[in-house]
């Protein structure tokens, strides 16, 4: 459920082993869920600095915990806007305040397109 603080819905995704046509291995993205999530994102000197070394933005993104979130782990992935961030970090303690907080970064790369 959506409010004030968790404005922004957010898609989780896993890396996940499926068979092609031919019975080859190919590996895709699968979405675990959507959440909503209040997003926060670096200081602007972070975000700065971040851009000039690595063009990479980071963001903590705070979401309710449940079976999805707190399943999560730095092998799976956000997307939000169309951007992908890769997870770096997930906090340990939120859980206890019924919320878990994951830090990702985002490097300008879109999501794939369907086929």
């Amino acid at each position: 459920m959506k409010d004030r603080r968790r404005d922004q819905l957010i898609e989780l995704q896993r890396f996940t082993a499926t068979q092609d046509d031919y019975g080859e291995e190919t590996q895709v993205w699968t979405e675990l869920g959507k959440e909503w999530a209040a997003v926060f994102y670096g200081r602007g000197d972070e975000r700065r600095q971040a851009a000039q070394e690595q063009g990479q933005q980071a963001a903590n993104f705070q979401m309710l915990a449940n079976l999805t979130t707190l399943g999560l782990t730095i092998e799976d992935r956000l997307v939000l806007d169309g951007l992908i961030w890769d997870i770096v970090g997930i906090s340990p303690h939120t859980p206890k305040r019924g919320l878990i907080e994951v830090t990702a970064t985002a490097t300008g790369q879109a999501v794939e397109a369907e086929s």
